[in-house]
C-alpha cells in the first residue's frame, strides 16, 4: 500500500500591501489497503499538518475523507498596518474514492469552504484568528492559531 501527496503554493504580489495565494494539491493511494488510517483528511484550521492531514475551511476537523482527493485555495492578504494582516480565503476539494481512476477529480468540486481573519506577527509566531462557513453545510467555526509549528 502506497499513498502519493502533492502540494504547490504561490504568493503572487497585487500590491506592496495586497497577496494574492493560491496552492493547488492532491493525493492517491495505491495497492488493496482498506484502512481507513490512511485516507486523506480534510477540515478545519489551526493544527498540525502531518501526512494525510490538511486543512479545509467550512468544514469542522477530519470532517472529510477519502482514499484520493484534489483541492484548491486561493487567499487575499491584507496587510494593513506593521505586521498586521487581514485575509480572505476560499477553499474547493472532491474527495472520495478513487477520483483519478473515475475521472471525478476533473469535475466540479463537490466541498467549498471560505474563511475571513485577522492575524499578528509576533515573537512567537503568527497569531490568527479565522471565521469559516460552507454554504454545503451552513456550518460556522472559529479558528485560533498560535505560534510556529516544529
Amino acid at each position: 500500500f502506497t499513498y502519493f501527496k502533492s502540494e504547490l503554493t504561490r504568493a503572487f504580489p497585487v500590491s506592496n500591501h495586497l497577496t494574492l495565494i493560491v496552492k493547488i494539491g492532491g493525493g492517491f493511494s495505491i495497492g488493496e489497503g482498506n484502512n481507513a488510517y490512511f485516507d486523506f483528511i480534510l477540515g478545519g484550521y489551526g493544527f498540525n499538518r502531518i501526512n494525510n492531514l490538511d486543512y479545509f475551511y467550512g468544514y469542522n476537523f477530519l470532517s472529510l475523507f477519502g482514499n484520493s482527493y484534489v483541492k484548491s485555495t486561493f487567499a487575499l492578504d491584507y496587510r494593513f498596518y506593521k505586521k498586521h494582516h487581514f485575509n480572505f480565503a476560499g477553499n474547493f476539494a472532491n474527495i472520495g474514492s478513487k477520483l483519478f481512476d473515475s475521472g471525478a477529480w476533473l469535475e466540479r468540486p463537490n466541498y467549498s469552504g471560505y474563511a475571513f481573519g485577522y492575524g499578528l506577527e509576533s515573537m512567537i509566531g503568527p497569531l490568527e484568528i479565522k471565521h469559516s462557513w460552507s454554504p454545503e453545510t451552513r456550518e460556522h467555526y472559529t479558528w485560533f492559531s498560535i505560534g510556529y509549528w516544529f
